[in-house]
């Protein structure tokens, strides 16, 4: 067998072991308010009533519905885009660590993601950032290679024209399907901006501009008008500015609405470290702190391949959309999303990571040396030559333990399913549920519960006021310490009517979220 059949046979063996695992722990449930918005979403597709929220996901909600009318049930069909999405960003993984660093990174780059447990843990969620991130490594490798073939045709002179128009094939390939890509996950836009700003610069000219933007407009027009046709435009307009207007400047997490510098640079280095590439952190698995050393070992020697004799100055002038799009990207995500609190949105950077890893792990191996050695140097040099795969081995199977766990743990409902599910089977309680954001869950599991949304803690004070002797339920991201402080004035108790917790490595925002009670005093417990 050639070396590029086992390179396929081992890329398709990848491929499917990460569709089997992600498979194996898929959920069915509802994890927070945006899965029931995706969920409803698949059942019927309707702007005005979020179902589900802006930018609306339409490619990604269209793949889900293909799957749910061939008989899947709507959950079950976004369970399954993300896992197929998850498997897919594996192999796109390997297929970038080979063009940006060789075969050897490869097979490292796959075996990592393969075992990463940000990876794979967002491959059960159903959301749409994995199919968004596969996307978007799928277009990076397109990218790389497109780079790999130009510079060949560069070297080759006069005569190889096949190789610079399957260059350029691969550059409109990238940038249609960046475009495509803004209808799975829109705030991966830098990636899209980036790449299309450094081919468009590297072609020249005013009419590469044009043609690129052209490119990339093909793709997003592509389910841009069918989402017009669709939608009204009054609804598709008036609710994107609500939402839009809302994440900047209400509740979307980002520098606005979270300003401090300290927990922002917290969701930096928490998200991207302990989360993104499983390192260890006081509150994390213990297991983690054996696989650090090898993960410290494996960025340094990443940094030590990049600094060597300006080669990553060249590397940037090489692969220039990646360096470009990931620093893009990077600033977006600390400016404009909510890292502070949910470390999901540095996922479209993490195959990039894992790509680093690998290639570090590559620049380990000793260099290529004359056939014939003394037999004690073939034996030393077998083993430096060995040690980079015995790291990388040593990492995966601590990822993979890991990721494990955390799917394990991810399959029991989140405590915002618990809440949902409690008050669905729990005795009927005539008690209004006061809450900031489980409303729609709420009125969606557990119909026969009265959801009142508070906005700010006079209203819930009021609310709680006018519930009457039998007090009132609050979920626990309702309750400020200034509006707890301000009901034990009134009088109320506060206490813990439900409460089912789980890591905050698997649910990053509402890991310990609790239903809680408030009585009046002298009134007897709920």
């Amino acid at each position: 067998m050639s070396e590029e059949r086992r390179d396929l046979a081992a890329l398709a063996a990848l491929t499917a072991a990460a569709l089997a695992s992600r498979l194996w722990f898929r959920i069915d449930h509802d994890e927070d308010i945006d899965a029931l918005r995706f969920a409803l979403g698949v059942e019927r597709f309707d702007v005005a009533s979020l179902r589900p929220h802006a930018p609306y996901y339409p490619v990604f909600i269209a793949a889900a519905k293909g799957l749910a009318l061939l008989g899947a049930a709507p959950r079950a069909a976004l369970a399954l885009v993300s896992a197929a999405s998850g498997a897919a960003a594996v192999a796109f993984t390997a297929l970038l660590a080979r063009e940006v660093a060789g075969r050897r990174a490869a097979a490292f780059a796959g075996v990592l993601a393969l075992a990463s447990p940000f990876l794979w843990l967002s491959s059960e969620k159903l959301l749409s950032d994995m199919a968004g991130a596969a996307v978007t490594t799928a277009a990076l490798w397109l990218c790389a290679r497109g780079r790999r073939l130009r510079r060949a045709a560069e070297a080759a002179g006069a005569g190889n024209a096949a190789r610079e128009a399957s260059a350029a094939r691969a550059r409109t390939a990238a940038l249609v399907l960046l475009g495509v890509g803004l209808g799975v996950r829109l705030s991966y836009f830098p990636f899209a901006l980036a790449c299309l700003a450094v081919i468009a610069r590297s072609e020249g000219g005013r009419l590469a501009w044009l043609a690129r933007g052209r490119d990339l407009a093909t793709g997003a027009l592509a389910w841009l008008v069918p989402l017009v046709l669709i939608a009204t435009p009054r609804d598709l307009v008036a609710t994107t500015w609500v939402q839009g207007l809302g994440h900047f400047t209400r509740w979307g997490g980002t520098a606005i609405t979270v300003s401090s510098p300290a927990d922002r640079l917290h969701g930096v280095v928490w998200g991207i470290w302990a989360n993104g590439l499983g390192g260890a952190w006081p509150d994390a698995p213990a297991a983690r702190w054996l696989g650090a050393p090898i993960l410290l070992a494996l960025l340094a020697a990443a940094a030590l391949r990049a600094a060597e004799r300006g080669r990553a100055a060249r590397a940037a002038r090489d692969q220039p959309e990646l360096f470009a799009s990931a620093l893009a990207y990077f600033v977006w995500a600390l400016l404009g999303q909510n890292i502070a609190f949910k470390p999901r949105h540095w996922l479209p950077l993490v195959p990039l990571l894992i790509v680093a890893l690998a290639a570090g792990a590559a620049a380990l191996s000793p260099a290529r040396s004359p056939a014939v050695l003394p037999a004690g140097a073939a034996r030393g040099r077998a083993l430096r030559s060995a040690a980079p795969a015995a790291l990388v081995a040593v990492l995966a199977a601590q990822w993979v333990a890991d990721a494990i766990a955390l799917a394990r743990q991810h399959q029991a409902p989140s405590p915002a399913a618990a809440i949902v599910g409690f008050l669905r089977d729990a005795n009927a309680e005539q008690r209004p549920v006061l809450t900031r954001d489980l409303d729609r869950m709420i009125q969606e599991g557990a119909p026969g519960r009265r959801p009142v949304r508070v906005r700010g803690d006079d209203e819930l004070v009021r609310a709680v006021e006018q519930a009457g002797p039998g007090g009132a339920l609050i979920t626990s991201e309702a309750l400020s310490p200034a509006a707890r402080d301000a009901l034990a004035g009134r009088g109320y108790a506060i206490s813990i009517r439900f409460a089912r917790p789980r890591s905050r490595y698997v649910d990053a925002l509402w890991s310990d979220l609790a239903l809680l009670e408030a009585l009046p005093a002298g009134s007897p417990a709920g």
